[in-house]
C-alpha cells in the first residue's frame, strides 16, 4: 500500500492527489454532442465518468458507434434515393446538393436520435 503524501495549507494537511495519465483523443461532432447531452441531462453519470477518468473513453466508444452508423446510413439512404456515381459524373453540383441537403442531414438526425440521445 502506498503512503499518502500531504501538503500543509494554512492549518490543514491536505492529501496530494494525482490523476492517472489519460489517453488523449480528439473529440469529433458526435462526441461533442454526446458530452453535452450527458452533462446537461445525465449529470450524475457524467460526473461519475469524469471522476473515474472514464469519460473520454466512453465518449470515444459512442462516437465510433455513431460514425459507423452514420456511414452505413449514408450508403443505404443514397441507394434508396438512387443517388449514385452516374449522377456524380453527369451533374456533380446536383449530386452535391442532393447529398448535402437531403441525405447527410437526415443521417445526422437519425444518428443523434438513435445513438447520442438514446
Amino acid at each position: 500500500m502506498k503512503a499518502i503524501e500531504y501538503k500543509r495549507i494554512g492549518d490543514y494537511n491536505l492529501p496530494k492527489l494525482r490523476l492517472r495519465q489519460e489517453e488523449s483523443y480528439d473529440i469529433g461532432f458526435f462526441g461533442r454532442r454526446y458530452k453535452t447531452y450527458l452533462k446537461e441531462n445525465h449529470k450524475a453519470y457524467y460526473y461519475r465518468l469524469l471522476t473515474s477518468q472514464r469519460l473520454i473513453k466512453q465518449i470515444k466508444l459512442v462516437e465510433d458507434e455513431a460514425k459507423q452508423r452514420y456511414e452505413s446510413l449514408i450508403k443505404s439512404l443514397s441507394k434508396q434515393e438512387n443517388i449514385n456515381e452516374d449522377i456524380k459524373t453527369i451533374d456533380p453540383i446536383k449530386w452535391i446538393q442532393m447529398m448535402n441537403n437531403n441525405i447527410k442531414e437526415r443521417a445526422i438526425e437519425i444518428v443523434l436520435n438513435e445513438v447520442i440521445y438514446h
